[in-house]
């Protein structure tokens, strides 16, 4: 084999997988167009924005990126016929009424914005694109408020019943000792016993967490679960 042909054949073989898998999706999806609304579809008209996410919302998302937890989690509600993410008891959403679709699977504009779309790489644990629901349906069964249920899940992942067998890690290192001789009001125990409180990152994150919620409403153009 000639020089020649052993440098095509590596162009061929690492180039053509990158052009297509990264270079053509980055091209195409970095700037896109908003779509209109269909009076006749949808009931009203204009172009669809989606929320921005600033302040804390983004500081969270950059905590849950430093952490990891795109490695366990995804943030993707696939189609019927690649998975069963849309029957999956609150996964993809909430059911219809007059602001929302209904639960529907994810597009291109749900990451708009963002500086880092955290897809994620597995599903050792749950999707999480509307984990706020799911959240505050288990702090309301549990009579905390979502906030509190969210650190102590931060902090002690398999202490709750219906998670004993969680895999998800302890993340202590959001957290600070709580000072003996000030306000200990939000202290939560770790799994030693010692009373720690949330530090900003652990805020930020439950913030975060506590807003991933597709709860706009889209135009029908791009609500491919509709039927």
């Amino acid at each position: 084999m000639s020089f020649q042909k052993f440098t095509l054949g590596l162009v061929a073989a690492f180039g053509l997988p990158w052009l297509l898998l990264i270079a053509v999706p980055f091209g195409t999806t970095r700037n896109i167009d908003a779509p209109e609304f269909d009076e006749d579809k949808d009931g009203r008209t204009g172009l669809y924005e989606t929320a921005s996410r600033t302040g804390r919302v983004a500081n969270g998302s950059e905590v849950y990126g430093a952490n990891g937890c795109y490695v366990c989690h995804t943030q993707v509600i696939r189609p019927t016929n690649a998975g069963n993410d849309l029957w999956r008891d609150a996964w993809a959403g909430q059911k219809n009424d007059d602001t929302k679709n209904g639960p529907r699977e994810s597009n291109a504009f749900d990451y708009k914005g963002e500086l880092i779309a955290h897809i994620g790489l597995t599903r050792n644990g749950p999707d999480l694109s509307n984990v706020g629901y799911r959240l505050e349906q288990a702090a309301a069964a549990a009579g905390v408020s979502p906030e509190d249920y969210v650190y102590q899940r931060l902090l002690t992942p398999r202490a709750i019943l219906d998670n004993y067998d969680s895999t998800c890690p302890s993340q202590p290192q959001l957290f600070r000792p709580a000072n003996a001789f000030g306000q200990t009001t939000e202290a939560y125990l770790d799994a030693e016993g010692n009373k720690l409180v949330p530090g900003k990152s652990a805020k930020a994150l439950a913030n975060y967490l506590l807003k991933l919620k597709k709860d706009d409403f889209i135009p029908d153009s791009i609500n491919y679960s509709r039927d």
